[in-house]
């Protein structure tokens, strides 16, 4: 049985007198552990799809289950990033905010109520995403990159089945971009998460993901497509320039 499965699902956005359709009976399967890209032009549904598959949005038809389970809202399994940097309570600290998801009630005495096991994941989590010497820091003074470490490592700590990213690096510089793509693979391979991920750039798709989810922006809906290439992935090589290439092909515009 797939880890979260989509089965005849539609919805559309009311404009004027009628209704723009963005998805249209798709139908769309994940297994534990995948990591899906959403690709696409500006506009063309990705965020949309992303808030239906987590619960943020329901279906006009159709239905998304997790684990055989149907979803109606957003469930503590799946945990969203977004692409704003100021996702953060900017009056809790670097630690307090990766706690809040699950010690929301005990802040700001959460720290001091942590179990071993928790004490031991908050510190491995902090030191993977390298946290660790800002933990006492908070938002206002973080720069974009160490925001979405932040986020990062909330998400992780509240132990989730399934990451929704929504083009989370797209405002960092390309230096911080790198790192936190390199930061997220490694944490996907060790976590065995099941990722998906709104981009719309093909580049980083292909670094990242194993599948993705493409728009085309003909009105026919996306298309799965499996990403071949080897890994560690190298963006400067003739198999990667081709295979970008490619994928150009199939989209209308970017």
């Amino acid at each position: 049985m797939s880890h979260l499965k989509v089965e005849n699902l539609s919805f559309s956005y009311p404009v004027g007198d009628g209704r723009h359709i963005v998805l249209e009976k798709l139908d769309l399967s994940a297994d534990k552990g995948d990591f899906i890209s959403i690709l696409g032009p500006s506009g063309c549904g990705k965020s949309t799809l992303l808030r239906l598959l987590s619960g943020f949005l329901r279906p006009e038809e159709g239905q998304v289950t997790l684990n055989g389970s149907i979803l109606s809202s957003p469930f503590p399994e799946g945990q969203m990033i977004f692409q704003d940097t100021n996702q953060l309570l900017p009056w809790l600290s670097v630690e307090n905010n990766i706690l809040f998801p699950r010690f929301r009630s005990l802040l700001g005495s959460a720290e001091k109520k942590l179990s071993e096991n928790d004490r031991l994941l908050l510190e491995t989590i902090m030191d993977k995403t390298g946290l660790l010497s800002f933990r006492h820091h908070f938002s206002a003074q973080l720069s974009g990159g160490l925001k979405q470490r932040v986020s990062l490592a909330r998400a992780i700590f509240a132990q989730p089945q399934i990451l929704f990213l929504d083009e989370p690096f797209v405002s960092l510089d390309a230096p911080s971009r790198y790192e936190l793509q390199n930061l997220l693979l490694n944490l996907w391979k060790k976590g065995g998460w099941t990722v998906f991920f709104v981009t719309h750039d093909i580049s980083e798709a292909l670094i990242l993901s194993d599948k993705m989810l493409l728009f085309t922006g003909d009105g026919k809906g996306p298309l799965l497509i499996t990403n071949f290439l080897e890994s560690p992935r190298d963006p400067h090589s003739e198999q990667f320039r081709k295979e970008k290439l490619r994928l150009y092909s199939l989209i209308d515009s970017l």
